[in-house]
């Protein structure tokens, strides 16, 4: 009795696990939706990025956007949790970037 309901507790978080990081790989609903963000993370852009995270603090894509996801009154919504963002995240820095500050 104790073993299966042990065994079932376990097969239950680990189909929790799995649909947890199936909805990760999925393009986040983004509330700012007048914000750059949601102009700049297109679904191409997020397939090929949402699985990296940065060598030095482990930083991902959904963390740096995670306040454009969040809130609905951003105007950029990102940020870089660490200078590996800026390279690892160009595609999606970049334009950005240069859409906000007016350059081209």
């Amino acid at each position: 009795w104790y073993q299966r309901r042990v065994r079932d507790g376990v097969n239950k978080l680990y189909e929790e696990d799995l649909a947890l990081q199936k909805k990760q790989l999925e393009i986040p609903t983004i509330q700012s939706t007048h914000s750059l963000v949601a102009k700049h993370v297109t679904k191409e852009r997020w397939d090929k990025l949402c699985k990296h995270t940065t060598k030095t603090a482990g930083f991902t894509l959904a963390k740096a956007i995670a306040c454009a996801v969040e809130y609905d009154n951003q105007h950029c919504g990102i940020y870089a949790g660490d200078w590996d963002s800026f390279k690892d995240f160009a595609e999606v820095f970049e334009p950005l970037i240069q859409e906000y500050h007016g350059i081209s």
